[in-house]
């Protein structure tokens, strides 16, 4: 089918044209995989956890949270990550992000993951390493794993897309066979008719073995940070209501996450959506800053991935008319299968 949003401007029979042929390789490389051509077996647990599509299905607090899990059964996780739009020698924001919210992880962020993760091994650092979350890893099949997690946001369901460049799909849906666990992310996005339609679909192309994880993403908590400052105040999400918000994100599905705000009673008076893990120049900023006082705002409301690129500006702290930046703190809420992902990610 052809999708009622696309990734590029091409004109339909280009796209479709081009999707058959991604199509073709896809399916080729993936055959090779399925005969562990190419394919390399760490002396480790390795959890992957994917996506179907490109774009923001929420696999940031994801892996979070399975590290979490993981550091609670006694292991010793390191993440694995592409380091996707990093400067070479530079931080990428979902680097960022990880080290933010886990303290002490190693984290190997490299395109050759397998050489970065024996190198870390072999490293005193790295001696305790007991198993490795493959942030991103469900086309990344030159490495092994034990597990295999596929998020599919609720809000954009595979039925109604197409492959690249057609449609956001990195991959077939008979690709989900080979999915241990199958999470469907954002269901407070959509209607409980619509999530079962989903959840059916799913069921119908996973292995018997397979399990579904429900959840849905939520806001924990407002951190607050004054223009020039380094001083933080922290909120109840109580504290969007009614308040008169820029905001402005760098990320796979900004959709969902303005729809959480104005859930959450934000007025937004002006919005900026960059592309995802895009930089923020600072005459951009500035220029940003400027509109969002023109427009009555009252603060800038960002993500906290975006805030890693953000964090550098002052916002204007060395004048009159600073404007502070919120962030908002996420978090995920289990529907249902919090329990089966434990089980698959805890040996």
């Amino acid at each position: 089918m052809i999708p009622e949003h696309r990734p590029t401007r091409l004109p339909v029979f280009l796209a479709f044209a081009l999707s058959k042929i991604y199509s073709i390789g896809i399916n080729h490389r993936n055959r090779q995989y399925d005969k562990g051509v190419g394919v390399t077996r760490l002396d480790r647990r390795v959890i992957s956890i994917g996506n179907l599509s490109t774009g923001g299905t929420g696999k940031t607090p994801l892996v979070q949270h399975v590290v979490r899990t993981l550091f609670e059964q006694g292991h010793h996780p390191a993440i694995a990550m592409r380091g996707y739009k990093a400067e070479p020698g530079q931080i990428g924001d979902e680097q960022r992000e990880h080290m933010d919210a886990l303290p002490g992880v190693q984290i190997v962020a490299q395109p050759n993951r397998i050489a970065g993760l024996r190198a870390l091994f072999e490293s005193d650092e790295g001696g305790k390493v007991d198993c490795v979350v493959l942030d991103d890893g469900f086309q990344h099949r030159k490495m092994a794993r034990d597990v295999d997690i596929v998020l599919i946001d609720a809000s954009r369901p595979p039925y109604e897309d197409a492959l690249l460049p057609l449609g956001f799909l990195r991959e077939p849906v008979e690709s989900l066979l080979r999915a241990d666990v199958v999470v469907i992310s954002h269901a407070e996005m959509i209607e409980q008719e619509a999530l079962g339609k989903l959840r059916r679909w799913v069921q119908q192309r996973i292995s018997e073995q397979a399990g579904i994880v429900v959840l849905e993403h939520c806001w924990e908590r407002i951190v607050e940070h004054l223009p020039g400052s380094e001083l933080v105040d922290v909120h109840p999400v109580e504290y969007l209501q009614d308040r008169s918000v820029a905001v402005l994100t760098g990320i796979g599905h900004p959709e969902a996450f303005c729809l959480m705000a104005k859930e959450a009673g934000a007025q937004i008076v002006l919005r900026c959506d960059r592309p995802d893990h895009d930089g923020f120049p600072e005459a951009f900023v500035e220029g940003f800053v400027r509109e969002a006082q023109l427009a009555g705002a009252t603060a800038i409301l960002a993500t906290g991935k975006d805030w890693t690129k953000l964090k550098s500006f002052d916002f204007g702290g060395n004048s009159e008319h600073g404007m502070p930046v919120l962030v908002a703190s996420l978090g995920l809420r289990f529907r249902s299968g919090e329990a089966l992902l434990k089980a698959a990610c805890t040996p």
